[in-house]
């Protein structure tokens, strides 16, 4: 049986509006131990803020006290589907080398946030990833 993406979800989401100033994500990601923040506009998905946005933010200069999307990821967010195999979601963030995917249903509705934590923290979703591996590797031409 395949793991889907939705049983990964392990925390609350915790979103905060365009214009909202970085230093209010810093302090909800340290109070509730997770590396990132959706962003919405409106209520709707509008970006994403993680940690390395702000370390790499301040490295630029930017002050913790500009909007989370002067931080954030804006443009290009890389999403997930809920009902998505969590193979598909490994492979999405090793080929764009993130640490967060959001999650959606299928109207594109946020539903979370998973990480790598939450991957590497179950072991049979490993076990699936280097099972699906191994049968594609001797699958293939």
């Amino acid at each position: 049986m395949t793991s889907i993406v939705k049983n990964l979800i392990s925390k609350n989401l915790f979103t905060l509006e365009k214009g909202t100033p970085t230093v209010k994500a810093i302090e909800v990601m340290a109070s509730h131990n997770i590396g990132s923040v959706v962003i919405t506009h409106k209520g709707e998905l509008a970006g994403i803020i993680t940690e390395r946005d702000i370390i790499r933010g301040i490295a630029r200069g930017i002050d913790v006290n500009q909007p989370v999307e002067e931080f954030g990821t804006m443009k290009n967010l890389v999403v997930i589907g809920e009902d998505e195999t969590i193979y598909n979601a490994v492979k999405k963030m090793a080929e764009r080398n993130l640490r967060h995917l959001i999650v959606v249903d299928k109207y594109g509705k946020l539903k979370g946030v998973i990480s790598v934590r939450d991957i590497i923290r179950e072991n049979h979703v490993l076990a699936a990833i280097s099972n699906i591996e191994r049968e594609e590797f001797l699958g293939s031409d």
